[in-house]
């Protein structure tokens, strides 16, 4: 389908396909669900503050 208002025969596009929109939601949804596991993680083995370390036994 081309635009009639156009002389020079430009096509009009379809728009974006569907499967690219939902991957764009779901890759979305992916950085929220990955983000929220590594917070919930980041306080499992680490000992705060720095001088605690040092009382380790290795």
């Amino acid at each position: 389908m081309y635009d009639p208002l156009d002389d020079r025969g430009v096509p009009i596009s379809s728009g974006i396909p569907s499967i690219v929109k939902w991957s764009g939601v779901a890759g979305v949804i992916l950085i929220f669900v990955i983000a929220a596991l590594v917070l919930s993680q980041a306080g499992f083995g680490h000992v705060w503050p720095a001088e605690n370390s040092l009382n380790l036994k290795l």
